[in-house]
């Protein structure tokens, strides 16, 4: 497959452009722009993909001139590298199966870090972060669950008084890897979301519940923070940004609530085993501790490429000690060792 790789030339200042409406009721939403891109002067490993990574990637792009990164959701980056427009994709996600046909040669996996998808909350009256039941959460996301003071919710918070109003959803409108690992989660604690929603995790989840939906963990972030009684799903890098961490609730069964901590995500990495394609899978770790919606995202690089030993020497920059060691300043986890080992040791194939 001929690749026409679009170089950027110059140094690209990063940038974020974002129009984010009120996500009132219905499923109608007023869609914005979310995107971001930065790196080196002129290099030739332009990627695109995931919102969840941007911002590590755009900062280790830039910090090391080996190349340029436009974050706009893992399926848009898929599409790109499939296109041949990007010589590297981030995403949270596999490929599945009509995807990797349609790109048609070995795709090569590079995990990178370790992220919470946290779910903040904005509900009046209440100022602080609450416990929430992976079948609780399930239910609100699959309409189950409509209102803040449903019983589901208040057992689980003794003490805390929850108003009697509709739960704004507030959900991707992209295609997004951090749809597909929280809808993983949810499919995996409540066989009425695994029917009615996504049965094994979506990048485009089919919600059943009155949604919101905005671009980007940013624009999902946004429309947590502009409406009361909301409720969504974002990584806990951008939830720290909007200031929303505070409200971030801690997820897990009654007795065994997991905020998401940096600990707690490094916890859910701990793998046994890792996998010779390197697709592991961390979300609903059963490592005691361990925050039960954690995700890995990859840089998906595929074989023979025209730009390959520039990507290469990008992805070797990422899973090096100098991008690895500012991960938690950025709300990440960097990968166990044993993770990054088999990570650098993959880099091999790429030649």
């Amino acid at each position: 497959m001929k690749r026409r790789v679009l170089a950027a030339s110059g140094a690209l200042v990063a940038s974020v452009a974002l129009v984010v409406a009120g996500c009132g009721g219905g499923d109608s939403s007023t869609e914005s722009t979310a995107s971001t891109s930065g790196g080196g002067s002129g290099s030739a490993a332009v990627g695109s993909g995931a919102t969840f990574p941007a911002t590590a990637y755009t900062r280790w792009c830039q910090e090391s001139g080996t190349c340029n990164y436009a974050a706009k959701g893992s399926g848009g980056g898929i599409t790109d590298l499939t296109a041949g427009t990007v010589a590297w994709a981030g995403s949270d996600a596999p490929l599945d199966a009509e995807e990797q046909a349609a790109i048609g040669v070995t795709v090569y996996y590079f995990p990178t870090l370790l992220g919470a998808i946290t779910v903040p909350t904005n509900i009046e009256g209440v100022d602080t972060a609450i416990n929430l039941t992976g079948a609780a959460v399930a239910g609100i996301f699959d309409g189950d669950i409509a209102n803040w003071n449903d019983a589901a919710i208040s057992a689980s918070n003794p003490g805390v008084t929850f108003p009697d109003k509709p739960i704004v959803v507030c959900v991707r409108a992209d295609s997004s890897g951090t749809s597909y690992n929280f809808s993983m989660y949810l499919s995996e604690v409540s066989p009425a979301f695994a029917g009615k929603v996504a049965a094994g995790g979506s990048k485009t989840p089919n919600w059943t519940a009155t949604v919101s939906k905005s671009p980007g963990n940013p624009g999902v972030a946004q429309c947590v923070k502009d409406n009361p009684n909301s409720i969504g799903y974002v990584d806990l890098g951008d939830a720290q940004r909007a200031g929303l961490s505070a409200k971030a609730s801690a997820i897990g069964e009654d007795g065994a609530f997991v905020a998401p901590t940096i600990a707690a995500v490094s916890k859910a990495g701990d793998v046994v085993s890792i996998p010779d394609d390197l697709l592991v899978k961390v979300v609903n770790s059963p490592v005691t501790g361990a925050y039960p919606i954690t995700a890995t995202t990859w840089v998906l690089v595929t074989a023979g490429g025209e730009h390959v030993s520039d990507v290469k020497k990008a992805v070797t920059y990422f899973l090096g000690d100098t991008a690895q060691s500012q991960l938690e300043g950025l709300g990440f986890a960097p990968l166990p060792e044993h993770l990054q080992a088999a990570a650098q040791a993959q880099l091999g194939k790429l030649s």
